[in-house]
């Protein structure tokens, strides 16, 4: 059967909805697993243990796509940290207007560092810091996937629905 341009319209929509939460990267209703999660997590897991940050995608012998992890880029640089938190409070408190308020700031690892960030934008090392060398690893932030539409059609052609071949334009190679 020969479909209208309306009536294949209708066929992707009625498939992209109908699939659209298997793929879904952030998961399904109230966070379920998807076919997208379950994957994602398969491919962090053999990164985690092994470093592999991708996996082909092959049907019938054709290779159709990827699957590929987003990492965040190494880090290594150099950064004021703080190894006299009294000595610090001190020059806060003793230069440009501090404030006691930084001293509740201070108790906290992570505004500690927005603090130290903040007083050391103009290159000066307040008192109570030092400078040391860090690193942080690669970071997973996910992955990217690629799927060639015309060539999963023509891998699954003979196995697919006339309409859905047509679809995924695998019928004119």
């Amino acid at each position: 059967m020969e479909l209208t341009d309306i009536q294949r319209l209708a066929v992707a929509e009625a498939m992209g909805k109908a699939i659209k939460e298997m793929t879904n990267p952030r998961g399904g209703a109230h966070g379920a697993p998807t076919l997208r999660t379950e994957c994602d997590d398969a491919l962090r897991a053999d990164f985690e243990q092994d470093g592999t940050d991708r996996r082909r995608i092959v049907i019938n012998g054709q290779e159709v796509g990827t699957l590929s992890a987003r990492l965040s880029k190494p880090e290594s640089g150099t950064r004021v940290v703080v190894s006299d938190g009294g000595e610090l409070l001190y020059w806060l408190r003793n230069s440009d207007g501090g404030r006691d308020a930084l001293g509740r700031l201070l108790a906290d690892p992570k505004t500690r560092q927005a603090i130290v960030d903040a007083a050391t934008v103009d290159g000066e090392l307040p008192d109570g810091c030092r400078v040391e060398d860090y690193e942080r690893p690669a970071a997973w932030l996910g992955t990217t996937l690629r799927v060639d539409v015309k060539k999963v059609g023509a891998a699954l052609g003979a196995e697919l629905p006339s309409a859905v071949v047509g679809l995924l334009g695998g019928g004119e190679e």
